[in-house]
């Protein structure tokens, strides 16, 4: 999920992040991609207008072999 989407969407960071009860300085920290566990609560604030976009988490290459060793 990109950050403008939800700037988009919930008219400026400020508002977005009252929206899901985090502190608006943690957004500074963030490049243009929020990260996927605060990308969640952003889905469940919109009621699912906003979508997660996984395009937007590649998986890990190291990670998905793990997971499929241990399955």
């Amino acid at each position: 999920m990109k950050k403008r989407e939800v700037i988009e969407y919930f008219g400026n960071m400020a508002r977005a992040m009252k929206a899901i009860g985090i502190s608006r300085s943690l957004a500074v920290k963030w490049g243009d991609v929020i990260p996927a566990q605060h990308a969640v609560s952003f889905v469940i604030a919109s009621n699912g207008e906003l979508r997660l976009g996984l395009e937007d988490y590649p998986l890990n290459k190291e990670q998905e072999q793990t997971t499929q060793q241990a399955a």
